[in-house]
Formats: C-alpha cells, structure tokens, sequence
C-alpha cells in the first residue's frame, strides 16, 4: 500500500454481503472503512466526516449511485469516487466517469482487482493532498500575515511583470501608494493591538473598493501599494481620491496617497515605487498646511 495519511474510505451498497466484503479487504489494508446502505445515508455520511475515497455501487434504491456521486462532486469536487457495477451495466460506467467518477469495480468481485483500483485512487488522493499543500504554503509564502494582503516580496515580482507586459502591448497602467497619517501616534494613544485592528480594517477596505484586475500589496508598516492595469495616471488620481474620503469617512484614520504611472514616470520597478513614494509626501504636506 502507499503510505499516506489518506486513510478514510467510505462503502455505499445496498447489498449486505458487498459491504461486508469491501469491509474486509480494505480494512485488512489498513483503511478505516465506513458504511452506508443506500445514497441518501451516505450523502448524510459524507457531509458530517468528508471522506477522501467513496466506492458506491450504482443502482441503489432512495438514491442512486449517480445521483450521490453528482452530489458529493458539487461540495467536494476533489473527492475520489469508484462505483461498482455488474457486468451488464458497462453503459451505467461510461454515465458514471461523464459525470465525474474515477474508475470503476465490477461484479462479481476479483479481490486483487479491488486492491490495485484503490491504491491508484490512493495515490490520487495522495498527489491531490500535496498539490493542496504547495498551493497553501505558496500562499502564506507571498501573503503578509496579519492583512493577508499579498506582501513586499510578491508586489516587486508582479510589479516587474507589469512592466514586461505593458512594454510589450503598449499599455499603461498605475500604482497608488497610501499610507496612514500619523500612524505611530494613533499606536502611542490607542496601542498596538488597536493598531493592528485598524490595520487590517484599512486593508479590507482598500480590497472591496478596487476592481477585481487591481492587487493590493503591504509595502511596509502602514504603508499599502496598489497596482491598476491597464489604468492611466490621470484616472488613477480619481481613485486615490475617492479611496481617500472612504477612508476618512469609515475609520477613525486619514491616509495620504502617491500615484505614478507607467510609462510617463518610469519604466522599471524602483523608479515606479520611488515616483509613488515621493508623491505620497507631497500629499502628506499638503494635507498638513490645510
């Protein structure tokens, strides 16, 4: 058998003797088996302890095995169904992989056969189990931890993408820098964990008031950047604005901002950010003198 952690099986069939079977063989193989004899108890099953592996025969009475292999593939898409089938209902197989099934064990039962289709399925679970953690650890690797917006790191890199992309098309596009005014002060008066709260609330703000081609980096402490393809500088300056009152008017902070725009004020990654970044002051001065 593979080693893996994948150890749950779940066994639909209406027929006594079959589960008692596919019981014995998998448990014997190490699996911690559970049973159902009919599709509506094993979808009930499934929703309380989501199974990696489901092996449902097909013609069951008050649910069908398509019926439940269609269910179980609207809430859990990745899970791995075999279903089981006579001899005569090879057609019934073809509808079963259409609509999302592995494979598939024939009656009468060769034992060897059951083996061989659930360690393929195993090491299917397995290699999905390992995508999922590269995927999630991927993710925390060009995320920041407290916002969860997507990190210093993460932004040069797409960042410098941008650039090879709107260099080759000829497409603008702009970056707004917005940083929190004052911000140590409001930590000395409110502390740091009220801080890290605003934080977050700031960021969630600027998330669902961009448009869904935007990303939106943490660049620093209280310092975010936000990336607009295919926008230029002059509509970008709108934007920062209206991000600007919504700030003010939803939290108990102000933030000043800095646009730059490719190409006209740069056309590589520190001269972009730098343009922002001095822009961003110029607004702080302004905002101080009014």
């Amino acid at each position: 058998m593979v080693e893996n952690a994948i150890t749950k099986i779940l066994v639909v069939d209406d027929e006594k003797d079959v589960r008692d079977l596919l019981y014995d063989v998998l448990s014997a193989e190490g699996f911690e088996v559970s049973t159902a004899n009919d599709g509506t108890d094993a979808f009930e099953l499934f929703q309380k302890d989501n199974f990696p592996i489901v092996i449902t025969d097909i013609r069951m009475a008050k649910m069908d095995g398509i019926t439940l292999l269609k269910k179980i593939k609207e809430v859990s898409p990745l899970t791995t169904v075999i279903i089981i089938t006579a001899y005569p209902s090879i057609e019934s197989v073809k509808e079963a992989i259409f609509a999302g099934a592995y494979d598939y064990i024939a009656k009468p039962f060769d034992v060897d056969a059951i083996k061989i289709v659930v360690k393929r399925a195993v090491e299917r679970q397995y290699l999905i189990e390992e995508a999922k953690q590269k995927e999630f650890y991927k993710d925390l690797s060009i995320r920041d931890g407290l916002t969860g917006l997507f990190n210093y790191r993460y932004f040069k890199e797409i960042l410098q993408r941008e650039i090879e992309k709107s260099k080759r098309y000829g497409h603008p596009f702009s970056l707004i820098m917005l940083d929190i005014d004052d911000f140590k002060k409001f930590n000395d008066n409110f502390g740091h964990l009220e801080g890290d709260r605003i934080l977050k609330k700031f960021s969630q703000l600027i998330l669902d008031s961009v448009r869904k081609i935007d990303m939106v980096f943490r660049y620093g402490g209280e310092e975010i950047f936000i990336l607009l393809p295919e926008l230029p500088k002059s509509r970008a300056k709108k934007v920062a604005e209206r991000l600007k009152t919504l700030v003010k008017e939803n939290l108990p902070i102000t933030v000043s901002a800095g646009i730059s725009g490719f190409p006209e004020d740069g056309d590589d990654v520190e001269t972009l950010i730098k343009r922002a970044d001095l822009n961003m002051y110029e607004d702080k001065k302004v905002s101080k003198n009014h």
